[in-house]
């Protein structure tokens, strides 16, 4: 009403009229208005302020997410599984969840990070985590940003102790705990380094890299042989497992020692303990000169066993000088076999001790001089050819492996009898490779067959031969392989004659031919495989081998391996190639030039949820044309 109903002129908003002073009757005061609009915009705000802090961010899967989604607040729930990356300097951090249905990189900034880290929610391998942030798809590559700290849960799980030999590729990112003794400690490249630990039953990698030291403290320094319980959740690379700790507080020193091998009866070693650790002790009843070692002859009263000491584990000791003949010396090594004859090898200089002197000259028995005879063998008797590893892990050997040194081959000195004879040696027959058996360990045979696997490791070349009875392993070194006429035509699916001396490693029958000579392509191969794309290379193909053809775009040196970047019309991809491959590549430098044409014959592997294309073998690479 806006009329006086007394007067009945215009009142507008008053409650009395200005001209006869008449109340105005059932107006709504604006004042009530006012506070009735306030009353209920409060309210409503705190309704919405009470569903929206009870309402569950919607769960998402990662195979699920698609451009649609760009920039969404969801949720995602799985299980770490990779060590996170960490920059300091720009406090960026990152790490990869898994949740069933595909991989996700989380990745947080600045103060988030700094939060992350004081809180100690910083994820682990094998933690699962819970975490809702910010979808951000790029390329059709989408990834998760962390807003609020708090939003992040993780559940590690408590460790299972386990014996070594008992951890498997079953157990990937499962956490486990391990007592043993570091036995190498090495830096495969700038930023990672590899911590091996014994525990007798076997031994396992614990990969310690610059960003976890960084997030948690640099990594103690170990003493080679010293005690330690490692904390740590199983990782898989090439086909082996490892261990990846949360923090660099998970390895432990131990005040006691953990033995690693049983004290052992030199009269009860026998075949059947080949590739085992023992520990022996005896007196030193012979001495001989090695090119790089020494090799000694211990007998405890039960037998008698060799011993080789290489050059970097006799000079060492603690005191070299006083391995003489005579003295009571205790040797941990693994047991192997060299023609036909056990032996006991330590690895390290702390496997050695004297533990009593050799006796004066007057009060033994024992001859007085030694006998130094010339080496006739090479420095390679167990053939402890080990895949190229994991992180990478270095491609030192394992544990109680024996790597060649640079000048492995020892000519023997024959005797003038036999230089002089002109009568040339009857080849040896073929044998079947199925009838090779440990009992010709140490023995020469010639065997022929069909390669079907190539890989390389850090010393040489291993090549798998089957001939329809059986396989074998051919095993060449360096300068075995680069003497061999036939190299460029030994690849898979060529057919081959070997000859070389029958050798076991860790179970695995070897065939060790002395020189280049004793490998024979009877039909070559030259290297091959379906040709691919680039870009049609995926996770699916992971373990296939491919061909590709692409340019060089760019190279990424590491200190065992390069990282050659080649790209075609339809992608760009990987190419990573070890050392020991690349120094063998024709016309190798032109791999450094961008814009060289190349040709690559390599397995897929998916190393960080990133393609690589490894080849096998130095053919296995062919530079086409340069710029």
């Amino acid at each position: 009403m806006t009329d006086c109903p007394s007067c009945g002129r215009y009142v507008g908003p008053y409650d009395l009229c200005p001209y006869c002073g008449a109340r105005q009757a059932g107006r709504v005061r604006i004042r009530a208005l006012r506070i009735a609009a306030v009353v209920c915009a409060t309210i409503g705000l705190a309704l919405l302020w009470f569903v929206a802090t009870r309402s569950q961010v919607p769960l998402v899967q990662v195979g699920g997410i698609d451009a649609a989604m760009n920039m969404a607040y969801v949720r995602l729930a799985g299980t770490c599984v990779d060590a996170p990356s960490y920059d300091a300097s720009s406090g960026y951090l990152s790490f990869w969840i898994h949740d069933g249905t595909g991989d996700i990189r989380v990745s947080s900034y600045r103060e988030e990070t700094q939060r992350l880290i004081s809180s100690g929610r910083v994820p682990a391998v094998g933690d699962w985590v819970e975490v809702a942030g910010t979808i951000r798809v790029r390329d059709s590559v989408a990834s998760l940003t962390v807003n609020v700290p708090e939003k992040l849960a993780l559940t590690r799980a408590e460790p299972a102790d386990r014996a070594i030999q008992d951890i498997g590729t079953d157990d990937q990112y499962q956490r486990v705990r391990v007592r043993g003794q570091v036995r190498d400690v090495r830096e495969p490249y700038a930023g990672l380094t590899l911590v091996t630990v014994h525990d007798g039953t076997g031994a396992i990698p614990v990969v310690v890299s610059r960003d976890l030291e960084a997030l948690s403290g640099a990594l103690p320094l170990f003493s080679l042989g010293q005690s330690v319980e490692v904390v740590g959740a199983v990782s898989v690379y090439r086909g082996a497992p490892q261990l990846v700790p949360a923090s660099t507080d998970d390895i432990v020193s131990l005040d006691e020692s953990v033995p690693i091998a049983d004290e052992r009866p030199i009269g009860r070693l026998s075949a059947a303990d080949v590739g085992t650790l023992v520990v022996v002790r005896g007196t030193v009843v012979e001495l001989d000169d090695l090119s790089s070692g020494v090799r000694l002859a211990l007998d405890d009263g039960s037998g008698r066993v060799a011993v080789v000491l290489w050059q970097s584990v006799h000079e060492n000791a603690g005191n070299p000088a006083a391995i003489d003949l005579g003295a009571l010396v205790r040797v941990l090594g693994e047991v192997n076999v060299y023609r036909g004859e056990l032996e006991v090898v330590p690895a390290l200089a702390a496997d050695v001790q004297v533990l009593a002197g050799a006796p004066a000259a007057e009060e033994t028995a024992l001859p007085t001089d030694r006998a130094v005879r010339t080496p006739t063998r090479t420095q390679t008797l167990t053939a402890t050819a080990q895949p190229a590893p994991s992180v990478r892990p270095s491609e030192t050997p394992e544990l109680g492996t024996i790597a060649p040194p640079a000048t492995a081959i020892v000519s023997p000195s024959l005797p003038p009898a036999q230089a002089l004879d002109e009568t040339p040696t009857p080849p040896l027959p073929v044998t079947s490779i199925g009838a090779i058996s440990t009992d010709r360990v140490g023995q020469q045979v010639t065997v022929e067959g069909e390669v079907v696997a190539a890989a390389s490791f850090s010393a040489g070349f291993k090549f798998t031969i089957s001939d329809g009875t059986g396989q074998v392993v051919l095993l060449m070194w360096h300068e075995i392989y680069d003497s061999c006429w036939d190299a460029s035509q030994i690849n898979l699916g060529a057919r081959v004659r070997a000859t070389g001396e029958v050798a076991l490693y860790k179970g695995e029958l070897q065939i060790q031919p002395g020189f280049g000579g004793d490998v024979e392509a009877i039909t070559g191969s030259d290297p091959w495989a379906p040709m691919r794309d680039i870009g049609s290379l995926g996770g699916g193909d992971e373990g296939q081998r491919v061909m590709i053809e692409g340019d060089v775009l760019r190279v990424e040196g590491l200190s065992s391996a390069v990282k050659v970047f080649l790209g075609d019309d339809t992608g760009e991809v990987v190419v990573f190639i070890w050392r020991n491959i690349l120094d063998r590549v024709a016309a190798n430098t032109a791999l450094g030039t961008p814009g060289s044409r190349v040709r690559v014959v390599g397995t897929v592997d998916l190393y960080r949820s990133n393609l690589e294309v490894i080849p096998a073998l130095p053919v296995d690479v062919v530079v086409l044309t340069t710029p």
